[in-house]
């Protein structure tokens, strides 16, 4: 195909050229219009730090990102970035420049289990945010953000859990437009142990010809899996699991009104993710007469 104007002509510089820093790496990530990479042969990215300038590679259309590990912390790095058409023509440049700098230690991290989950708190420090992270089978995942020095956690176990810890990552950063930088942070691992549930409270119970109808009051902590029933009859030499629920009621049909013939004990446990709560007893027998 012949060469036509259009292939002449200077090409769309890069867009939104930003820089991400952490204690081990820069990332610098840049955009392009999906529709023009097929004018393009590549990428050229620079970077410019008291040292000179220095040629950190020619990339396909196709790339939007690269780490740079080079880097000397209380240095500034300016970043630049050409678009190159296939007739070798280069674009304006953009630029994007970072100071780096070792954000301040996260100190003093500790928790405590709440009624409504993990509350992380450490040493405030009001120049810098903090990211929190939980960290479950060697991924990462990102919670939430704050300026503050503390963070409440919702924790809701549904699955059964392959720790016997709850391990997260608190981070400091910094953010100013097109530069982020995020400190290495620190790690709290809390015991799965530590959340015992409250013991239920407040059990009433009623008897018809339908089975034995059991209710409670539900205990504050929103993060148990749910309760536990046992019975035990006469016939029984210790109490046997026969329900979970996770509301504060359970229907047993195994007994009612016309078969209880001596009475049957029930006890109702509040399940955590590693113990259950200390247990409420109660006795359920037909009055006589």
């Amino acid at each position: 195909m012949d060469p036509t104007l259009e292939d002449y002509l200077q090409p769309e510089p890069a867009t939104g050229l930003n820089l991400t820093a952490y204690y081990d790496k820069i990332v610098i990530s840049w955009s392009y219009p999906e529709k023009n990479k097929a004018k393009l042969s590549s990428f050229l990215l620079e970077r410019e730090s008291v040292g000179g300038i220095k040629t950190l590679g020619f990339f396909s259309p196709e790339t939007a990102s690269l780490e740079d590990k080079d880097f000397i912390f209380g240095q500034r790095y300016k970043y630049r970035i050409f678009a190159i058409n296939k007739k070798g023509i280069y674009s304006k440049p953009i630029e994007s420049q970072i100071t780096l700098k070792k954000l301040p230690e996260i100190k003093g991290l500790k928790y405590k289990i709440t009624e409504q989950g993990v509350l992380l708190s450490w040493d405030s420090n009001d120049s810098v945010m903090y990211n929190i992270y939980r960290i479950q089978s060697g991924q990462i995942q990102k919670i939430g953000s704050t300026e503050k020095n503390y963070f409440l956690i919702e924790e809701r176990f549904k699955d059964d859990l392959t720790s016997q810890f709850l391990t997260y990552l608190v981070t400091p950063y910094v953010s100013e437009p097109n530069v982020y930088i995020e400190g290495k942070g620190s790690e709290v691992k809390v015991p799965l142990k530590d959340f015992l549930p409250s013991k239920p409270q407040e059990v009433f119970w009623t008897i018809n010809e339908n089975g034995v109808y059991i209710s409670w009051k539900e205990v504050p902590e929103k993060w148990i899996k749910g309760y536990k029933v046992y019975r035990k009859t006469a016939t029984d030499s210790d109490f046997i699991l026969i329900g979970e629920t996770m509301i504060p009621l359970f229907f047993d049909v195994q007994y009612n009104i016309n078969n209880l013939k001596s009475p049957v004990f029930y006890r109702i446990s509040s399940a955590g993710p590693f113990k259950e709560s200390e247990p409420i007893e109660i006795k359920v027998e037909v009055p006589n007469g």
